[in-house]
């Protein structure tokens, strides 16, 4: 409990209440009786919480409506270049979170979330967070994107899942060595944190699924998953925000 009111202690209450509608709907999703792709309720439950986040980031950091109370694309796009490449990937997650749950299209999901990634590497490189110095993690995330891609392929036979996940693999670890590498160069800075947490969370959630695709036997690998993916989209939409 001390360390759930230690990380909640971060979060203004403004930032709580914006932040409600994500919780609740992702409690919701993980707790209700419908499954992604079976029915159409399941997928759109699915979306929801990261629907939420969307909103999350554009009333935190757009002009609207604290600036002014004209609802248009101009003031619902966040001003500052991080927070507009992490709105768009939170919005090219919501497709491709579609295309996973719906039967023989997750391959497309799969290129949308390479998509969303690159966007999570754009949004760090654009803002300076991390300005491709040397870094410790480097070596770290290089074995990793080994290690995992040796032990996550060996659950298909197919070499076009083999190869396909050699290239999927290339974002999603660059998002984590990115994020690892900004929090090296801003020790300290809670925003950059959460972008951290998100980026590693999504190598677990991402590695979850490809398992459970391959029918790998995971103890409550979906749920597993799915929190750790909500998890993953939740800090990099939180880090969008100024904490300092």
């Amino acid at each position: 409990m001390e360390a759930i009111k230690m990380g909640l202690s971060i979060f203004s209450r403004q930032q709580k209440i914006r932040l409600l509608p994500f919780v609740v709907s992702s409690v919701f999703f993980l707790i209700q009786p419908y499954q992604p792709g079976s029915t159409f309720l399941g997928t759109i439950f699915k979306v929801l919480p990261i629907i939420s986040l969307i909103g999350y980031v554009i009333f935190t950091r757009s002009q609207f409506p604290t600036r002014t109370k004209t609802l248009n694309l101009g003031t619902v796009i966040p001003e500052d270049r991080y927070s507009y490449c992490v709105l768009l990937g939170l919005a090219l997650a919501v497709i491709g979170d579609i295309f996973v749950a719906l039967p023989y299209t997750m391959f497309l999901g799969g290129l949308v979330f390479m998509v969303v990634y690159t966007c999570y590497i754009a949004a760090i490189e654009v803002d300076g967070r991390h300005r491709g110095g040397r870094s410790s993690s480097t070596w770290l995330f290089g074995l990793m994107y080994i290690n995992t891609f040796l032990s996550v392929q060996a659950s298909s036979e197919s070499y076009f899942f083999k190869a396909f996940l050699l290239l999927y693999f290339i974002p999603l670890f660059l998002a984590g060595w990115k994020a690892a590498s900004a929090l090296e160069e801003n020790p300290g800075d809670k925003a950059i944190l959460l972008g951290c947490i998100g980026a590693s969370l999504f190598i677990i959630s991402d590695c979850l699924v490809i398992l459970e695709h391959n029918d790998y036997p995971v103890p409550f690998a979906e749920f597993i998953y799915m929190l750790t993916y909500y998890g993953a989209q939740f800090g990099w939409a939180a880090s969008t925000s100024n904490y300092n």
